[in-house]
């Protein structure tokens, strides 16, 4: 926890790990094959995740004997189990128990140990994972509304960005942090109107969702904030968007929903939609996975939109545009992680977003994590 900062959000400023007791993105299901194994670092724990008969496992990725990697060399002798590489202890996937021991198979151990696993739950090609202690909600607590409509078809990228996971969500939700993608490729290449930044015209302008699940806060960018198209100083224009009127208005609605999810209504297309889920790694790192989603209706659809991915969104929008957003993220950590940035920060009126955001998430999260501890994920 970063000390000496008198707070309105002092459990937002605990959660350098993340929210625990939610439900985050682990891996794309694609990356995941039947048989296979994958070992992730989310919230400051590590994971190993495996795919058995079409159903994905979530097992602490440690053995309890001498404290090694199963992901070293994972093994799978017996279906539902997996055993460690160095002495043969094995465990069940379902319950964390030690059922056998390869190398003392009369050995009083087993029954008597057991290590983490985790919930999963797999949707909208991704795999999530519930870390926590508490008994996991319904997976739809805890992503944006409409993400799990059965009528769309959801593609996307992950990656992995040297900055903390509350940077990212901040970077995402600021109004005005759209000024330095106003080279972005995306804006000429897809015909955007993109202004420099939006000011809120009253304090009414954000919707905060803290009623029920999910927990969220919503700016209706098109309704009640005021686009800067010239940009001035000292009353003179230094910077002006040439617009023709034809251009595609996105980003109509941009919000943000616990435990870090951003959702925004249209973009990169009108005819699409953008999640963004931060999901800590360590205090300095977060996996960052982005998300395209259209509606569809046939699998004709679905091919017509994965070959537009692939040829249009992946580079153009992905890249072309949220390359800034990684780099303007891992150019704040510095600040943040090393000269106490949340004391010395100095907010100005259009971050008023973010302050809901945090406000939101120090109330109303359910954990914090503080990484895997012994017989427990949070």
């Amino acid at each position: 926890m970063e000390t000496g900062v008198a707070s309105k959000w002092p459990r937002y400023l605990q959660a350098e790990l993340g929210f625990s007791n939610h439900w985050h993105p682990a891996l794309f299901g694609h990356e995941l094959a039947e048989g296979g194994f994958a070992s992730v670092k989310m919230l400051g724990t590590q994971i190993l995740l495996t795919r058995v008969d079409g159903q994905v496992r979530a097992i602490a990725d440690q053995c309890a004997h001498r404290g090694v990697r199963f992901s070293a060399q994972p093994l799978c002798f017996q279906k539902g189990t997996v055993s460690c590489w160095y002495h043969g202890w094995t465990y069940s996937l379902a319950d964390g128990q030690l059922t056998d021991v390869l190398t003392s198979p009369e050995s009083p151990v087993i029954g008597q140990v057991g290590i983490p696993v985790f919930a999963v739950e797999e949707q909208q090609g991704l795999i999530f994972v519930f870390v926590g202690d508490q008994e996991p909600p319904a997976l739809s607590e805890d992503v944006p509304p409409g993400f799990l409509d059965t009528d769309t078809h959801c593609l996307g990228i992950r990656r992995t960005v040297a900055a903390n996971w509350r940077l990212g969500v901040e970077n995402g939700f600021d109004t005005t942090h759209i000024f330095m993608h106003r080279d972005s490729p995306l804006v000429s290449g897809n015909k955007l109107a993109l202004p420099y930044g939006f000011v809120p015209a009253d304090r009414g302008a954000m919707e905060v969702h803290s009623q029920g699940w999910p927990k969220g806060v919503v700016d209706n960018l098109a309704q009640n904030y005021k686009p800067v198209f010239e940009a001035q100083l000292g009353g003179q224009p230094v910077l002006q968007c040439q617009l023709s009127g034809d251009e595609k208005r996105v980003a109509a609605r941009v919000s943000v929903w616990l435990p870090g999810v951003l959702k925004v209504d249209p973009f990169p297309d009108p005819t699409l939609v953008q999640y963004e889920f931060y999901v800590p790694v360590g205090a300095n790192e977060h996996e960052y996975f982005q998300v395209l989603q259209r509606k569809v209706t046939n699998e004709a659809d679905v091919q017509a939109f994965e070959d537009e991915f692939e040829n249009k969104w992946r580079d153009l929008a992905l890249h072309g545009f949220n390359d800034d957003d990684v780099w303007a993220r891992e150019a704040q950590e510095e600040f943040y992680s090393h000269q106490n940035g949340w004391a010395n920060e100095h907010l100005f009126p259009p971050d008023m977003c973010i302050t809901k955001w945090r406000q939101l998430a120090s109330t109303h999260a359910r954990g914090i994590s503080r990484g895997l501890r012994s017989g427990g994920g949070s």
